[in-house]
C-alpha cells in the first residue's frame, strides 16, 4: 500500500470516527431530554430520497462524502441532521 493510499484510508477513517462519536454525543442529549431517538418510517425516507439524490453520496459505499456516515443509518436517527442542510 502506497503512503497516498495509507493517508487517504486514515482521514477516512477519521472523519467516519468523528462522525460516530458526534452522533453518538447527540443520541445522548436526546435522550437525556426525552426526545425521540428513531425518525417516523416516512420522516426516514424523505431523508434517505433526498441523500440519494445528493452528489456529495458515495453510492459505492452509500456513504456522505462530507461527514462519512452511512446515509442509510443516520435518516434513521430523529436527532441527526443533512451536514449541508438539506434535511
Amino acid at each position: 500500500m502506497s503512503l497516498d493510499n495509507f493517508s487517504n484510508l486514515f482521514k477516512e477513517a477519521a472523519k467516519m470516527s468523528r462522525s460516530l462519536s458526534g452522533s453518538v454525543s447527540k443520541a445522548g442529549s436526546a435522550i437525556a431530554h426525552g426526545k425521540p431517538i428513531i425518525a417516523q418510517k416516512d420522516k426516514a425516507q424523505e431523508r434517505l430520497d433526498v441523500c440519494n439524490k445528493c452528489k456529495d453520496l458515495d453510492r459505492n459505499l452509500g456513504r456522505c462524502n462530507i461527514c462519512g456516515c452511512f446515509v442509510t443509518a443516520k435518516v434513521k436517527a430523529d436527532y441527526e441532521s443533512c451536514p449541508s442542510g438539506r434535511w
